[in-house]
C-alpha cells in the first residue's frame, strides 16, 4: 500500500473579477509570531474577503517548516526573515522580500540561573533556530561581550512554542525568542537579558514567492487595515481568542498579558538585506 502526507494544492489559473482584483486563492505561510497577528485577525474577521482577496493560511510552528513550504511551492506569500530568504535564494529558490517587520527578539534566561548579563552566559545552553534572525542576534550578543562562539552551546529548537515550553520546564538555560512567548516567560519570572526592538537590522519580512502584483498590493492593504483595527479596545476579546487558538497561550495568561501594539510594516531597507547576506556568508564559512 502506498500513502502520501502531501496536501499540496496546485496553482489555479488566474482569474479576475470586474474590478480587476485577482481572485485566485492566495496561500500565505504564517507562524505564531507577533507580526502574523494581523493576518490571523484578517482571516477571523473576513477582512480579506471584504477587500476582494480569497486568502488561505498555511499554519506552521517553525521557520524551517515555512522554508519547506516555500521550496515545494505550497505558499505564495510567506512570513520569514532576510537570512532565510538569502539562504533560499542561494539554493535557487526565487524569493523577494516586500515588507519589513520590526519583530522583537529577546534573550530570556532561566530564572533559577544566577545570570543577569549576557557575558555570564559562558557554558550555557541558548536555544535558537539555526541560520535565522535568532541565530544572528545571538551572534551579535556574543560578539558584544567578546564571548567565544565555542563557549556557548546552541541547541537548535525550531518550534517557537516548544522553545518557550523547554525554558518553562528548565530543560534549557536560555532561549532567543519572539513575542508573545518572551513576555509569557518574563511573567513567569524568567529574565530578559536582551531585546532587539527598534535595533537595526530589521530582519523579519513578508516575502513574495508566486503572488501576483495585485495580490501583493491587496495583501499589504490587509496588513495595514488589520494592524489599525487590532489597536482598538473593542477588539480586545477577539485578540485574546486569537492568542489562545493560534499561539496556544494558557487562558489564564491571555487574560492578563499586555503586549505592545503591532507596528505597521515598512519598506525593506537594502542595508538590512546586505547585512543578512553578509552574516550568512560569514557564518556558512564557519564550522556549524
Amino acid at each position: 500500500m502506498l500513502a502520501s502526507c502531501s496536501q499540496r494544492q496546485e496553482a489555479t489559473q488566474f482569474d479576475a473579477d470586474s474590478t480587476g482584483i485577482d481572485t485566485t486563492v492566495l496561500r500565505v505561510a504564517v507562524m505564531p509570531a507577533i507580526n502574523c497577528l494581523p493576518v490571523f485577525y484578517a482571516e477571523r474577521t473576513g477582512l480579506a474577503d471584504s477587500l476582494g482577496l480569497e486568502m488561505e493560511l498555511l499554519r506552521y510552528q517553525a521557520q524551517m517548516d515555512i522554508d519547506t513550504a516555500i521550496a515545494f511551492g505550497h505558499a505564495d506569500i510567506a512570513y520569514t526573515d532576510l537570512i532565510r530568504i538569502a539562504k533560499l535564494n542561494k539554493a535557487k529558490v526565487t524569493l523577494s522580500a516586500f515588507a519589513s517587520c520590526d519583530e522583537p527578539i529577546s534573550l530570556i534566561s532561566l530564572k533559577t540561573k544566577r545570570v543577569k548579563q549576557v557575558n555570564q552566559m559562558k557554558e550555557q545552553m541558548i536555544a535558537v533556530s539555526r541560520l535565522s534572525a535568532t541565530d544572528y542576534w545571538c551572534d551579535k550578543l556574543l560578539d558584544s561581550t567578546r564571548t567565544s562562539y565555542d563557549d556557548i552551546y546552541r541547541p537548535q529548537v525550531n518550534d517557537v512554542r516548544l522553545r518557550a515550553e523547554m525554558l518553562r520546564q528548565g530543560l534549557i538555560d536560555a532561549a532567543m525568542m519572539g513575542e508573545p512567548y518572551a513576555t509569557w516567560m518574563t511573567m513567569l519570572g524568567h529574565k530578559r537579558l536582551f531585546l532587539s526592538k527598534g535595533k537595526q537590522p530589521q530582519l523579519y519580512a513578508w516575502a513574495n514567492i508566486s503572488a501576483t502584483k495585485k495580490q501583493q498590493k491587496v495583501f499589504l492593504d490587509i496588513l495595514k487595515e488589520a494592524t489599525e483595527q487590532l489597536s482598538k479596545p473593542s477588539e480586545a476579546a477577539l485578540l485574546r481568542d486569537i492568542l489562545k487558538l493560534e499561539y496556544q497561550l494558557p487562558p489564564t495568561l491571555v487574560d492578563s498579558i499586555e503586549l505592545q501594539p503591532v507596528r505597521q510594516v515598512s519598506a525593506v531597507r537594502p542595508t538590512d538585506t546586505e547585512e543578512a547576506e553578509k552574516w550568512l556568508s560569514k557564518r556558512t564559512r564557519k564550522k556549524p
